[in-house]
């Protein structure tokens, strides 16, 4: 059996038409994309013409994460650090591939009509190499790349993709109607938009908060990052990574999906950051477990004399709201898992020298 080429840096085209079936139809593409991929790489995924508004590309952006998150675990690929790319969104089209970094092209078997328009960019350049192509099997389809083997695909039974949820949804924190609920957004809608958080071991949470206040943003991006006075109750506090590198991961990885987006942090020391100060803001976005301080952020902003925020909410990757988002993906986790390697480690080395 020939052994297929392993990639520091993949990119993955696809085009989901219909969005509402990315599950059944890229679950397996997803799964072989990580399997070209080198367990410690990159896998970019570049989504072609993605819907307009913003309940739907929250849609595809979290699908895409949590699937690909899955299939992680499912693959003992968890290190594989996956971004997920919108054509056109934030200055990113797919003529700034030039400008990557990639090492291979993986493409679906039913998107290849995706590949003129991309290998007629790389050779618009004198600066990019030429890129190899894999062409990755789909839902039905009875070829595998030969790096994957027989594998058993009853692990990776089609499934019918959720609906859309309440993900998305904004509402309209007006004096007059706080209950208000409205089904719009578009790209570029408001042309300040905040949003915070502690944004420790960044992950796909933050990754699609992130990605959705830059998608709603049309000038400028305020991040707010949670400082030592947010902190005290953290659990695993000793493993949460310092205010000044959590800083970074957010903007090298807006710069990364938004290149041309305008972005900047600060460090909040309270609920409220820069919207108690910044009358200028126009919108908030929070997950669904920060809704009581997106409240405080408008009641002391109409107490100031400034107008209210538009409030859009995501949804919380795996979290159940009736259960007080149990289940959640959490830096918490992640803090617990290096906090149970170190103490392995460190009971192995006394063990060693007990022998």
């Amino acid at each position: 059996m020939c052994t297929m080429s392993l990639y520091t840096t993949t990119l993955l085209l696809l085009n989901p038409d219909p969005y509402i079936s990315i599950n059944r139809l890229y679950r397996r593409v997803i799964r072989e994309a990580l399997h070209v991929t080198l367990p410690t790489g990159y896998l970019d995924i570049f989504v072609v013409r993605p819907p307009t508004r913003f309940r739907e590309t929250h849609y595809v952006v979290a699908q895409l994460y949590m699937i690909a998150a899955e299939l992680k675990e499912i693959e003992h690929r968890e290190d594989i650090n996956v971004r997920v790319l919108l054509e056109g969104v934030g200055g990113f089209n797919i003529a700034d591939a030039r400008n990557r970094s990639w090492e291979v092209v993986a493409v679906a078997k039913d998107d290849t009509n995706l590949l003129p328009i991309f290998i007629a960019e790389q050779h618009s350049s004198w600066f990019s190499p030429a890129l190899q192509i894999i062409i990755l099997p789909m839902v039905g389809s009875i070829e595998a790349p030969s790096s994957l083997g027989d594998d058993n695909e009853d692990n990776y039974a089609d499934e019918d993709a959720p609906d859309l949820g309440v993900a998305g949804l904004v509402v309209d924190s007006t004096d007059e109607d706080d209950g208000e609920v409205e089904d719009e957004g578009e790209e570029g809608q408001y042309p300040v938009v905040a949003l915070g958080g502690t944004f420790d071991h960044l992950h796909d949470g933050h990754k699609i908060l992130l990605t959705m206040g830059g998608f709603l943003t049309r000038e400028s991006l305020i991040i707010g990052v949670a400082g030592e006075a947010l902190l005290q109750n953290k659990k695993y506090k000793e493993y949460l990574e310092p205010l000044t590198q959590r800083c970074a991961g957010v903007l090298e990885f807006l710069a990364y999906i938004y290149p041309t987006l305008h972005a900047t942090t600060h460090e909040m020391k309270d609920v409220y950051g820069r919207t108690e100060t910044i009358e200028a803001i126009d919108a908030l976005v929070i997950s669904g477990e920060t809704r009581q301080g997106a409240k405080m952020v408008n009641d002391e902003r109409r107490r100031r004399g400034f107008h209210a925020l538009k409030i859009w909410e995501i949804d919380v990757v795996n979290g159940d709201a009736n259960n007080q988002w149990a289940g959640k993906l959490s830096s918490t986790d992640m803090r617990k898992r290096e906090f149970e390697k170190n103490q392995l480690a460190k009971s192995q080395g006394t063990q060693q020298k007990l022998e």
